[in-house]
């Protein structure tokens, strides 16, 4: 025996859509304030490593033969390089945040849409109703692995936990072959 939502129910549910709406969205705003802080920094590290790196040189070239200059310059050079490699690896670490972003307001836009279904007590006008919101969910995935994701649990109807463990595994090797493509790319 299956027990039947009645309209309190309905209203909580589309209660819970809303709050989970909400907590994505306050979610969303939180992590881009503190980005948005960090970028701030990393502009300003990475504007004034320029400037120690500009000024060692003119340093090496106002001293001339000093002694030692030569190994002092090269060791201050080494460093801000080493310097700009980790604030390259933190601005790909943004990226990520800015994808993660656009998940999460994918998926706030697919529950806002939901609710708006089971508003009206979980029943569309038709099939075709239905199947403009589920378009409308896909045209909404604009990354690869969203799509895909769409794909298994959609098109070919995988249970949502397979689906998941098997975009893991997916991200995972492309982030391993990206890694290995960085590592055969020659700097000059």
């Amino acid at each position: 025996m299956s027990y039947a939502l009645g309209d309190k129910e309905v209203q909580e549910t589309i209660m819970m859509l809303n709050l989970s709406v909400a907590q994505i969205e306050l979610s969303i705003t939180d992590g881009d304030s503190s980005v948005n802080t960090l970028i701030d920094s990393f502009s300003f590290m990475s504007h004034h490593i320029e400037e120690i790196e500009a000024s060692s040189k003119l340093i090496a070239e106002m001293t001339g033969e000093v002694e030692g200059m030569d190994k002092h310059n090269a060791s201050l050079l080494s460093q801000t390089n080493e310097l700009a490699s980790k604030m390259q690896q933190a601005i790909m670490a943004f990226q990520f945040y800015d994808k993660l972003s656009q998940r999460l307001d994918h998926v706030s836009q697919g529950l806002s849409g939901l609710a708006d279904i089971v508003s009206n007590h979980m029943s569309v006008k038709d099939e075709a109703q239905w199947e403009g919101f589920k378009e409308t969910v896909r045209q909404g995935t604009t990354m690869r692995e969203e799509e895909e994701l769409f794909e298994l649990i959609f098109d070919q109807g995988m249970p949502a936990s397979e689906a998941i463990e098997m975009m893991k595994a997916r991200i995972l090797e492309r982030r391993h072959q990206e890694d290995e493509e960085e590592d055969e790319i020659e700097f000059f």
